[in-house]
């Protein structure tokens, strides 16, 4: 019976260590057994605690079970940032480690919870492990150091690299007059990863230097830009949201600009049924409207060469035109002044209506180019006998 007895004593007496052992520690009063004293005041103040302290630190970490820890919390607590804060009553820490009474060596309490009524002012820092965070709370009164909890570092996701938007335009007309704009449609560009923030249309002369330059915001991606004369590179560049510019081969379009105004010239003969020939020259200017309509505006002469009837003639014409294709139609007034007898129908001067066609036989329109073209003109107030009295020619007009 006695030895039942001992053996049930000795059983409670080891379930009472174990349970003491792993009880939960309620720490009510701060500088009881500090670490260190005196008490701490400055994050300085702390820095230099632990470097003193350097070998107690580390086995303090070696009996919380965390020597892992020692080195990345010695290298990070002079880079992290630390904070005063005051520790409300029930706030709790893994282990902590101190000197009973201040004395002898380091030893470890575990589960520890602050049950003082008054909040206690500490310094608090985290340091990071393997993608964990650990965060290590020191009492200012005491120097004591605990853990306080740990916490996975969240990942942070990694943007994918920004890939650059693809360009495509399309310009209407490549060509028209110095002056005029051209529209500019960049709507087929696309941008894998986001959408076009803007675009920017350059014209670029043919040594490489801007001419010009717009830039169109938002998503309409259609603007208008003057031309100006001579051959160009119009030159389209997108930019998505995140700022990248892109531009391709199929953004950039040569574009000419016209002139409106261009010199004409005229050779050529007419002759008279009464009958008379005369050669005849004309030189000026034609402006032009647009690819269909034009004003030509000439002066010159025409020397009679044959005939009987009329003299020679000083020419001043104004000849309206309307093209299409290769031909081309003029309708007009001139003026055939001479010094002639003016009693006489076929000697004097005379303000005649002007009718003609003609077709081009060399160049291309906006170039140098030479037409045959055959004109009828006669006295405004003899044009019911342009038969006898009217001038029919032929002739060669150079533009250039």
């Amino acid at each position: 019976m006695k030895q039942k007895l001992f053996s049930f004593f000795i059983m409670a007496l080891l379930l009472v260590s174990v349970s003491a052992a792993n009880a939960a520690t309620t720490l009510v009063e701060i500088g009881r057994s500090p670490f260190h004293q005196p008490p701490l005041k400055t994050k300085e103040d702390l820095v230099s605690m632990l470097k003193a302290k350097n070998p107690e630190v580390a086995k303090g970490f070696a009996l919380a079970g965390r020597s892992d820890l020692y080195e990345p919390f010695m290298d990070q607590v002079t880079k992290t940032k630390i904070d005063l804060v005051q520790f409300p009553k029930g706030s709790q820490f893994a282990w902590m480690f101190y000197k009973k009474k201040g004395k002898g060596t380091v030893r470890i309490v575990k589960d520890v919870t602050w049950g003082g009524n008054k909040p206690f002012p500490g310094f608090q820092f985290s340091i990071e492990k393997s993608g964990i965070s650990y965060t290590f709370v020191i009492p200012l009164g005491c120097g004591n150091v605990a853990l306080m909890g740990e916490s996975k570092i969240p990942e942070v996701a990694v943007a994918p690299p920004n890939r650059p938007p693809q360009c495509g335009m399309t310009v209407t007309p490549t060509k028209t007059f110095c002056g005029e704009t051209v529209s500019v449609d960049a709507r087929t560009s696309t941008d894998p990863d986001g959408e076009i923030a803007k675009m920017t249309i350059a014209v670029v002369d043919a040594s490489g230097k801007t001419v010009s330059e717009k830039v169109v915001e938002g998503k309409t991606l259609m603007g208008d830009v003057a031309v100006p004369c001579g051959t160009n590179t119009l030159k389209v560049t997108v930019t998505d949201n995140k700022g990248m510019d892109a531009s391709s081969p199929a953004c950039a379009v040569q574009v000419t600009g016209i002139n409106r105004v261009r010199f004409v010239g005229d050779l050529g003969a007419y002759y008279m049924f009464d009958p008379a020939t005369w050669l005849f020259g004309r030189a000026g200017a034609e402006y032009r409207f647009n690819e269909n309509f034009s004003v030509l505006g000439m002066v010159g002469g025409a020397p009679k060469i044959h005939g009987r009837d009329g003299k020679s003639a000083f020419l001043v014409d104004l000849l309206g035109e309307y093209s299409f294709d290769r031909y081309f139609v003029d309708l007009g007034v001139g003026g055939w002044i001479t010094n002639g007898d003016s009693d006489i129908p076929v000697e004097k001067s005379q303000v005649d209506v002007i009718a003609g066609f003609g077709a081009r036989i060399y160049g291309e329109p906006d170039q140098f180019n030479a037409s045959l073209f055959f004109e009828a003109r006669s006295d405004i107030n003899d044009v019911d006998d342009i038969g006898k009295y009217g001038r029919f020619g032929a002739g060669v007009r150079f533009r250039f």
